[in-house]
């Protein structure tokens, strides 16, 4: 009786190891597979991602070991299609519209990849509360109700954001610390600053060219603008950020392009840096800027955060080290920083999926299940990456990316808890910049209102090629007018084109949400 008692708390023993076994191998499993059945073909779910698509058969033999998961947990597997970054925004479109190629999953963004007008024609799946915890309930659990009504359009869910990744992609200016030092500054605070550190520069340093500009970043615009004032733009209305509100009256659609004095006196600072000499006097004559910086021979970028601590710190740690670089982010001057919209990533079901269910369970699946998590963000471990002693991310022994990189651009459901920390990154730079963005950044304000689904699509291009005519002109002061006539035929222009018209319509869609 006793060796029968041990023998069966010996089963019981094994069967709680057993189960306590698989749940660590299987951490993050969907818990869905009641609603497979593993007796038939396995379902092939393609995910749509922006990006060139890998030739190196690298990525091919990661999808392996992902499909090997999948396959496993929800008989299904996954195929990637790529969107090229050529012209990709047109033909990530059409691709959406014409229904050619088979999608299931659909990587998309508010802010860049016109979420809501996809929406608006039908391309996006609406994704019932219902249907979201049963075939992707680990997701739903971690988006809060506040978050899904962002999601939301007339009611109904149409994306999942990738609201359990933190990042900053505030642009900004990279300067030579080491050289500011010389000129009397000890930081740069203010464009008024900027435009001193240039000045030395270009004074003092006639081998350099201050900043090597070609003549085609706009985004510097919009960067003056918010720094002087607290204005938040609408990103998803126009690269340029044409439209928005001011945090003090958030309720009233303005357009400072349009009207007041913040662009005039950027016109003006521009003008100002063009007959300083700040970047050639032929735009087009402009070399790669980056490599002229790390040469010694430029002594300003233009970049965002992520970029400054990731690449540009680190890299001239090596090849300059006697050399400081800091970084003047947009809004510093009047602390006014946006985050990142939890929709600037997001993922979507096509409509035309032939196996939304299973779909969603593979993203599920891709979102928390750690091991395939790793997969299809950093590759193979000792391949594509390595952990050090630390836990950090760093590349392996040999690592030569033109033969052993991967790419799957996984960007719309990254999570914190399972991102690895880059060994090679500045993170010390990077958490003090952070704390400082934290003090003053304040949450995106308009997820929740489809702005370019209540635009005149047709007035909003005429808008757009009046700036493309105008703001790189007036952005590297290349325009034989005063600051002021310029602004003032940019602005009649616009009228011309109906920009009036779309701030009705935008003001519309604020007031009904």
């Amino acid at each position: 009786m006793k060796k029968r008692a041990i023998s069966i708390l010996l089963v019981i023993a094994a069967l709680i190891m057993s189960v306590s076994c698989g749940s660590r191998s299987g951490a993050g499993t969907t818990g869905v597979e009641e609603y497979i059945d593993f007796s038939q073909e396995p379902v092939t779910i393609t995910y749509l991602t922006i990006g060139d698509k890998p030739t190196n058969g690298q990525t091919e033999k990661v999808m392996e070991k992902i499909n090997a998961l999948l396959l496993k947990n929800l008989n299904a597997k996954l195929d990637i299609y790529y969107i090229g970054w050529d012209n990709y925004l047109a033909n990530y479109n059409k691709a959406l519209d014409n229904g050619e190629v088979d999608i299931d999953l659909v990587g998309t963004g508010a802010d860049w990849l016109d979420m809501w007008p996809n929406v608006q024609r039908g391309n996006f799946l609406a994704l019932s509360e219902d249907m979201l915890k049963k075939y992707c309930p680990q997701t739903y659990a971690n988006v809060s109700g506040a978050q899904w009504q962002a999601c939301s359009l007339d009611g109904n869910i149409y994306v999942i954001p990738e609201n359990e990744y933190n990042q900053w992609t505030n642009h900004g200016f990279i300067y030579r610390k080491d050289i500011l030092d010389e000129s009397g500054l000890s930081d740069i605070k203010t464009w008024e600053d900027l435009t001193t550190y240039l000045a030395f520069v270009r004074y003092n340093y006639p081998g350099m060219i201050p900043w090597d500009a070609d003549g085609t970043n706009t985004i510097v615009s919009l960067g003056y603008l918010t720094s002087k004032s607290d204005y938040i733009p609408i990103y998803e209305v126009t690269t340029y950020g044409l439209f928005g509100a001011y945090s003090h009256d958030k309720k009233t659609i303005v357009s400072p392009f349009y009207t007041g004095d913040d662009y005039t006196n950027y016109a003006k600072l521009m003008k100002r840096w063009d007959q300083m000499g700040v970047w050639r006097e032929d735009l087009s004559l402009a070399e790669d800027n980056d490599i002229e910086f790390y040469a010694d021979e430029s002594a300003l970028l233009q970049h965002h955060t992520q970029n400054f601590y990731t690449e540009i710190k680190p890299k001239m740690d090596v090849i300059m080290p006697n050399a400081e670089v800091g970084f003047f982010w947009f809004g510093k001057d009047t602390g006014n920083l946006i985050r990142n919209s939890i929709l600037h990533g997001a993922m979507a079901v096509h409509s035309k999926s032939k196996n939304p269910e299973r779909a969603l369970m593979v993203y599920d699946f891709l979102r928390n299940n750690e091991e395939c998590y790793r997969l299809i963000r950093y590759g193979i471990e000792g391949k594509q990456y390595s952990v050090n002693s630390k836990g950090m991310l760093e590349k392996p022994s040999g690592y030569n990316a033109d033969r052993d990189s991967m790419t799957t651009n996984f960007w719309w459901g990254r999570r914190d808890e399972y991102e690895l920390l880059d060994s090679a990154a500045s993170w010390k730079e990077y958490y003090d910049l952070v704390e400082d963005y934290e003090r003053v950044a304040v949450e995106y304000p308009w997820d929740e209102i489809p702005f370019s689904a209540a635009v005149d699509q047709q007035i909003l291009e005429d808008v757009v090629a009046v700036c493309d005519k105008y703001v790189p002109a007036i952005a590297y002061g290349k325009y034989e007018a005063e600051p002021e006539e310029e602004i003032a035929l940019f602005r009649q222009k616009l009228k011309e084109a109906g920009i009036e018209t779309l701030i009705r319509q935008l003001q519309a869609a604020l007031d009904n949400r």
